[in-house]
């Protein structure tokens, strides 16, 4: 009865498990970044993002070539990638039970069925394993890993040394795994030093690997992405009590266990500490720039593992403690699943759109242009549709340069996480297409630090296209006059023009907006078509403003980007709405030569509706 009913819950979960799979539906933009080290490596060119160039930009050295392994005869990339990482999901609830089952000897089927219960509900581990990352295949070797560790440590050594080469943070696990275990007196030091040296004997061939081809031993990302300041643990803390407020009833998840941490299994003492090593690491490097609590999915189970003992514990004694543990499992699953649910399915829908719109950005660059180098703040979707061109990784992912020689501008802002770049060298590659993630409006570091520079202010126009009805926009090098170099401008200045967008753009407050946008023209330098046609564009959409005011700042654009398409469009907007047909006709006609489907925009307008391109 007992097996056949833990055999019948794991099946229900896994159903649970691709239900959520599936309500998310995310594949990743940074997976990409993956598939295009595997496409570029089966292809003759070696694992590389750019041909020719040699930059370690992944950190799952094993799931790029597992996947390269199994996709050589064929079969579809990306599909193979998301059903391993569905398949490695559903493995990690399984092994959650038998976790449970092999070191808790004790328990019955219920409390054996209560963690992989709450894998299965919170959302989180379906979010990741089907997203296209080594996250799935990641955590059910760390799981696997550190269960293994008690009962049959030399199988422990070659799952953690595949968690290492799948995520570095593997190496973090397998130390934690040794300093608990000598902690707890669990593991005499001989013991520990053994798997460690092991461990480190198994990964000397990679380490040799990464030196002789990169030059490096840890991965570029590590530099573009972690740092070790206040700030970086101000955005740690936060996003570990994110975490806490999600998955560990604000902090009641981890409370339960201390205090009754003497009372607690052998397995789940180890399991907390575990989890405090690494929770102090991931606040230590700032989190993770990816939502969704990506970097604690692989350390669930040994999360509530020590959770579903203390519950357990507090009902011993009780008369009705099965049904009593029974009910809580399936309310706190009910709340693991609940209080995420809302944020998870936001973020998956932001994700959604951003692959998206890459593909579609994709496919006109490809159909449409010529241009062979891009600088981007997003070099998942847009570079693997694009194998022959060569990417600028503004954020320093798979550019050594951004990642290693960061040239901070002391005053720039912003709430994205991503906090290396270097505005001089991406212009410097006289990129023919820069592509900020929002369109026109720099949010990032990297994409603020550029207005910043006479180079990109001077040289790049703002352009748009409208394949298949979609709305793109992107900066274009347009001409090639020489400048200085180096910034001219204060940090402020793209600060205000970011604050000044919000208000045009995103709360439509144009009372707030329009004049930021004079200040920024009166303070800054006259030479950036774009500021003089988002001014235009505002004075244009806010109906309270004389129209030769609008008129004024788009034809002051048009002159200095050359007849820039953002431009002319706004132009056409501006006669439709004086009513002069003609000169909208005439306007319109010069535009479509340039941006194909362009009057579509047009004709899909209401009547006396007015436009918010």
């Amino acid at each position: 009865m007992k097996r056949k009913s833990v055999w019948g819950g794991l099946a229900l979960l896994a159903a649970l498990f691709l239900y959520q799979f599936f309500s998310f539906d995310v594949l990743q933009d940074d997976a990409f970044i993956s598939f295009r080290y595997v496409r570029n490596f089966l292809d003759g060119y070696g694992l590389v993002f750019n041909i020719g160039e040699r930059v370690e930009g992944y950190t799952n050295f094993f799931w790029i070539i597992l996947l390269a392994f199994l996709t050589k005869p064929g079969l579809p990339l990306i599909e193979i990638a998301r059903f391993l990482g569905i398949l490695a999901g559903i493995g990690t609830v399984f092994m959650a039970a038998y976790t449970a089952y092999r070191l808790y000897p004790k328990r019955n089927w219920l409390w054996i069925l209560s963690v992989p219960a709450f894998l299965a509900a919170s959302g989180a581990l379906a979010y990741w394993a089907g997203s296209g990352l080594e996250t799935g295949l990641f955590t059910i070797l760390s799981t696997a890993g550190a269960a293994t560790y008690f009962f049959r440590s030399n199988l422990s050594l070659p799952l953690m040394a595949l968690a290492t080469l799948t995520r570095p943070e593997g190496a973090l696990l397998a130390f934690l795994f040794g300093a608990s275990g000598i902690l707890l007196k669990q593991k005499s030091w001989k013991d520990t030093l053994t798997f460690w040296g092991g461990l480190a004997l198994l990964l000397l061939p990679f380490a040799v690997f990464k030196w002789l081809y990169y030059g490096s031993l840890f991965p570029n990302p590590f530099y573009a992405k972690t740092g070790f300041s206040t700030e970086y643990w101000k955005s740690g803390v936060e996003y570990s009590f994110m975490f806490l407020k999600h998955y560990g009833l604000y902090g009641l998840g981890v409370l339960l266990p201390i205090l009754f941490w003497r009372k607690l299994a052998e397995f789940s003492q180890f399991s907390l500490l575990v989890f405090f090593g690494y929770s102090l690491y991931v606040a230590a490097v700032g989190g993770d720039v990816l939502p969704a609590h990506r970097f604690f999915v692989p350390i669930l189970t040994l999360f509530y593992l020590p959770f579903a003992d203390a519950l357990s514990l507090i009902l011993r004694k009780s008369k009705f403690r099965d049904p009593v543990f029974g009910t809580s499992t399936l309310l706190l699953g009910f709340i693991f699943y609940w209080l995420p649910s809302s944020y998870l399915h936001t973020t998956a829908s932001m994700d959604r759109q951003l692959t998206f719109k890459m593909t579609v950005y994709a496919h006109f660059f490809a159909t449409y242009t010529t241009a062979k180098c891009f600088a981007v703040t997003a070099a998942g979707a847009l570079p693997y549709h694009l194998m022959d061109r060569r990417f600028v990784d503004m954020v320093g992912l798979t550019d050594p340069v951004v990642a290693k020689n960061s040239a901070k501008i002391d005053g720039l802002v912003s709430t994205v996480k991503e906090r290396s770049y270097n505005a001089g060298y991406v212009l410097a590659q006289k990129p023919d297409i820069i592509l900020f993630n929002t369109g026109v409006k720099p949010t990032s570091l990297p994409e603020r630090a550029l207005f910043l520079y006479p180079d990109f202010r001077r040289n790049y126009r703002l352009e748009f296209a409208y394949p298949e009805g979609n709305f793109l926009m992107y900066y274009r090098r347009f001409q090639d006059r020489p400048t200085a170099g180096s910034p001219d401008m204060p940090a402020q200045f793209a600060n205000l023009f970011n604050e000044a967008l919000n208000f045009v753009l995103g709360s439509r407050e144009f009372e707030k907006g329009i004049p930021l946008l004079r200040q920024l023209l009166e303070q800054g330098p006259e030479d950036c078509p774009t500021f003089y046609t988002m001014l235009g564009y505002a004075y244009l959409t806010d109906g309270s403003s004389p129209p030769e005011s609008a008129y004024f700042y788009l034809k002051k654009g048009m002159e200095l980007d050359r007849g820039g398409t953002v431009s002319q469009l706004y132009l056409v907007n501006f006669f439709l709405k004086q009513k002069d047909y003609a000169a909208a006709f005439e306007q319109l006609s010069i535009l479509t030569r340039t941006v194909p489907n362009a009057d579509e925009l047009f004709r899909r307008r209401k009547p006396n509706s007015e436009s918010r391109l």
